[in-house]
């Protein structure tokens, strides 16, 4: 794969310099140059698409180091990040957060504006802990009627669900779920955390959703305080959120469609 980098740092060395046409076909140049660009690294991307996450990071920092144009460098690492970012792909979501960690935070390159920076500091604050691979963190959440649990349970598989009663998607989903996990055979605690602070709103859900699968034990929890800190720690900016949890403590899938669950069933 290093061979496919060095392919095209050759490339992109054998574009002309900045500065190096007449100021009427400069902007021009300049244009059909991060064009080219952006054409290469897309399609550089696409190639490694279905390597493992550690291998995507190798290759950003091999390719911008391979750069020696500050401003193509900035560039190409903002369409790294962007890529990377909003991949369909479960998981790349981490190489952004690599690429923000040994690139922008230092400044070695810059995003655009400082907007994009403060988002990129935002994106990795709340969405670190909670990567693929990574322990589970741990919440202290309330539940239903008096006192709290701990989740997840050590040595128990897990199903995480983050919503809102008010929440048009979560909405969907939960008439959805019951179908979905009907072949569900896998012992595991779904928990059902309600993210809202709405008591009356929560007790009419809870006795509305049922599963119907015995080998997911469903479990309501909650944290109107937001004393958990499961915001960030879960990344919780929005709902639903869905996470599957194996049975060492480990995130199995993150950022995940209810239609997802039965795939990752057979890897807890």
């Amino acid at each position: 794969m290093k061979r496919l980098v060095a392919i095209l740092a050759v490339i992109l060395a054998a574009l002309p310099a900045f500065g190096q046409t007449n100021e009427s076909t400069a902007h021009a140049d300049d244009l059909w140059m991060y064009e080219k660009l952006d054409s290469l690294a897309d399609r550089y991307m696409s190639l490694i698409c279905i390597e493992p996450v550690e291998i995507k990071q190798q290759e950003c920092d091999f390719l911008l180091a391979s750069i020696d144009d500050s401003l193509m460098q900035s560039h190409l690492a903002q369409r790294l990040y962007n890529n990377y970012r909003k991949s369909p792909l479960m998981g790349d979501e981490a190489v952004a957060i690599y690429l923000w960690d040994n690139w922008f935070e230092s400044r070695i390159v810059n995003f655009e504006s400082e907007d994009e920076y403060a988002d990129a500091k935002v994106f990795a604050r709340f969405n670190r802990q909670s990567l693929i691979g990574c322990p589970a963190p741990s919440l202290t959440l309330c539940r239903p009627c008096s006192g709290t649990t701990v989740i997840p349970r050590p040595g128990r598989s897990a199903i995480l669900f983050f919503y809102d009663t008010d929440c048009a998607k979560c909405k969907l989903e939960t008439k959805v779920l019951p179908t979905v996990l009907k072949g569900w055979k896998a012992k595991a605690d779904f928990y059902a955390v309600y993210v809202g602070t709405d008591k009356e709103k929560w007790k009419k859900w809870r006795k509305e959703f049922k599963l119907g699968n015995c080998n997911l034990k469903v479990i309501h929890l909650w944290d109107p305080e937001l004393e958990s800190d499961f915001v960030q720690n879960y990344g919780v900016l929005s709902t639903p959120k869905l996470f599957i949890i194996k049975n060492d403590g480990t995130i199995l899938g993150r950022r995940l469609e209810v239609e997802n669950l039965p795939q990752l069933e057979s890897s807890l």
